[in-house]
């Protein structure tokens, strides 16, 4: 056992070697792509269905461009709606986190963090470092491809949203890979609201146009990003996203 982890650690080096040597937690630059999902509720990424025939392959993908894809570790976060009586004896909703454990990137833990149905519990988000956070901290240095997903509902679905989840994406450009053809492809499968694509560092909060990431890009949420507001607030159509973004796709 200890020859074979003495054998990873030397992999993992000699990887970290390869790689661009601007890759400190800051300065490492990305692809960095944001999708904004329809409000289908039947089709959502995170109903069990949907993930496998509709991002899943995609994700996949993207993942494989990375030579240690086997070291990813995933998180989710899902709660169980249940019916309780308050001391007054009032009947109301709790919602009592589901605990996952340890979640790979493969078919059972996929099983996991999805749901049959949009009914059955409630997701909130799904996040990948590839590799995982753990072999980021040992070699200190951000993931070679990250993705979370983000659930734009709350918890009673009573919110005005202007769409129904929200992905981010990024991929190190010292990978030399161009993510373009894949995330087109996804996004014409899902038929995103909109699926744009930009360079970013990692770690570097910037402004550009009307964009604001104060943030690094594992923190990433689609509040206060665009003019420092909600983005459920304001028109979609309205949204500026050209010259700061190039626009991978719009749904017509």
């Amino acid at each position: 056992m200890k020859l074979i982890k003495q054998f990873k650690d030397q992999f993992i080096n000699l990887y970290d070697n390869l790689t661009n040597a601007d890759s400190s937690w800051e300065n490492r630059q990305y692809d960095f792509c944001l999708i904004f999902g329809q409000t289908n509720e039947n089709k959502l990424p995170w109903i069990t269905a949907n993930w496998k025939s509709d991002f899943e392959p995609y994700f996949d993908l993207l993942i494989k461009q990375n030579g240690i894809f086997k070291e990813a570790g995933c998180k989710a976060t899902k709660y169980k709606l249940e019916k309780r009586i308050s001391k007054k004896e009032k009947e109301f909703i709790y919602h009592s986190e589901i605990k996952l454990g340890r979640l790979k990137w493969d078919e059972k833990s996929h099983e996991k963090w999805t749901i049959a149905n949009n009914t059955d519990n409630y997701f909130l988000d799904f996040e990948l470092w590839s590799p995982s956070w753990t072999i980021c901290e040992k070699r200190q240095s951000p993931p070679d491809i990250y993705i979370s997903i983000s659930n734009e509902t709350d918890f009673e679905n009573s919110r005005d949203i202007k769409f129904g989840y929200f992905i981010v994406v990024a991929i190190a450009k010292s990978l030399k890979f161009d993510s373009r053809p894949i995330l087109k492809e996804l996004s014409e499968r899902i038929d995103s609201k909109a699926t744009i694509l930009k360079t970013r560092r990692w770690g570097k909060p910037e402004k550009t146009g009307v964009w604001i990431f104060e943030n690094w890009i594992q923190d990433t949420f689609s509040n206060g990003i665009y003019k420092d507001k909600n983005l459920h607030s304001i028109n979609f159509e309205e949204l500026e996203f050209e010259p700061t973004w190039e626009v991978i796709h719009r749904a017509n």
